[in-house]
């Protein structure tokens, strides 16, 4: 048969263990109070239209310009054509993807001025390029 004694030092400490998880459960509680959010008042409104595109029945037509370079061919300037004249003035941005989606060079932007865009490209192997993504845009 086993006797255990407490002593007053032992419930001193297990006293005292136990004030000191009620405090940290009571300022858990006020910090997580403190992460609330709390908001005002207003309104959230969503919906969706149909843009009209300047482009509707015609693909814009994409070549590219290349030049052997050191061990390769490079992409070194991107030509678009078909452009409807309803995108004269609008925004672009071109960016060229290999197969696994990879951006390669940077993206493009400009102006639409005309049927026919040439924009040219910065180190950008002509071999890698697999996607050419377009958007015009106001």
């Amino acid at each position: 048969m086993e006797v255990y004694l407490t002593s007053a030092k032992t419930h001193k400490t297990r006293k005292t263990a136990a004030l000191a998880l009620a405090f940290v459960g009571v300022a858990g509680l006020s910090v997580a109070s403190a992460a609330q959010l709390n908001l005002g008042s207003g309104s959230l409104g969503a919906g969706t239209t149909v843009v009209a595109s300047c482009q509707a029945d015609t693909p814009v037509g994409v070549s590219f310009d290349t030049a052997f370079s050191g061990t390769e061919y490079k992409a070194t300037n991107l030509n678009l054509d078909s452009i409807k004249t309803a995108c004269n003035g609008l925004d672009y941005k071109v960016t060229l993807t290999n197969a696994e989606g990879t951006v390669l060079g940077t993206e493009a932007t400009g102006k639409v001025s005309g049927t026919s865009l040439s924009i040219p490209l910065t180190d950008v192997s002509a071999k890698d390029v697999a996607n050419v993504a377009v958007v015009i845009h106001s």
